[in-house]
């Protein structure tokens, strides 16, 4: 089953620019991806009562035409690929005219709650469909920092209690934020001149942890890192331009 809804772009999913911002993109895709699965009859009720939850570890999103205020967006999702660590999941965004704005990649992983550990998708009581790429090309790649990067600042952030999911960690979409804060405070470009974002997850951040997040640039690629302080990173986000920075 392929999970499609329409949805107008709303006040509420804008920046000041009057472009959509990465949040809201990333709560769309968070919010198609939960019904698909519920749908599907996995969603979040059902594998919390086999002691197991989804967690998102990487995204991979291509940008063909940024969303503005007033669009009608038409948004799909399905289960793309299962392999034997995680699962795939593909979507994308197009306009009222059918054209595509926005494609993405998401890798999923299977947690027992309990544990905190990995599980393999077999864990799950039921065969899982998929209905591989549909068109989508992007891929949520493993992100890696290059020789040479050059750092232009540093943004620090409290976790908060609104910021948390039923997880009780922080919510993807607050990512989306942050980064945007973070570009805003210095002479970053803006939204519309981005083509690709990846996203890499690789540890929790909970109530009142304590975040560094740091920006740099390489090239025509600009890097957001995220970490507790004095500890492990959270997060990388890598962001390729359109044009040259």
């Amino acid at each position: 089953m392929i999970y499609k809804a329409k949805r107008p772009v709303t006040f509420n999913d804008i920046d000041a620019t009057g472009n959509i911002k990465l949040s809201s993109v990333l709560k769309y895709m968070a919010e198609a991806s939960w019904e698909n699965a519920e749908n599907l009859g996995s969603g979040f009720d059902f594998v919390l009562k086999h002691g197991l939850t989804f967690i998102i570890q990487r995204i991979g999103i291509r940008i063909f035409k940024t969303p503005k205020l007033g669009d009608e967006l038409t948004i799909r999702t399905w289960p793309a690929q299962m392999t034997r660590s995680a699962f795939k999941r593909n979507g994308d965004i197009t306009d009222a005219g059918g054209n595509k704005l926005i494609e993405w990649e998401s890798l999923w992983v299977l947690i027992d709650i309990n544990e905190r550990r990995i599980k393999r998708p077999s864990a799950l009581p039921f065969e899982f469909p998929t209905y591989g790429q549909q068109g989508v090309e992007i891929e949520a790649n493993k992100i890696i920092l290059p020789a040479k990067i050059t750092q232009i600042g540093e943004f620090s952030h409290t976790v908060k209690f609104s910021e948390l999911d039923m997880n009780a960690h922080m919510n993807n979409t607050i990512y989306g934020d942050l980064i945007m804060n973070i570009l805003s405070t210095y002479d970053a470009p803006p939204t519309s001149n981005w083509s690709e974002i990846q996203f890499s997850y690789t540890n929790e951040a909970k109530l009142a942890d304590n975040l560094t997040l740091t920006y740099s640039k390489s090239d025509s690629k600009l890097y957001i890192t995220g970490g507790k302080t004095g500890e492990k990173e959270i997060f990388t986000a890598e962001i390729t331009c359109k044009e040259a920075i």
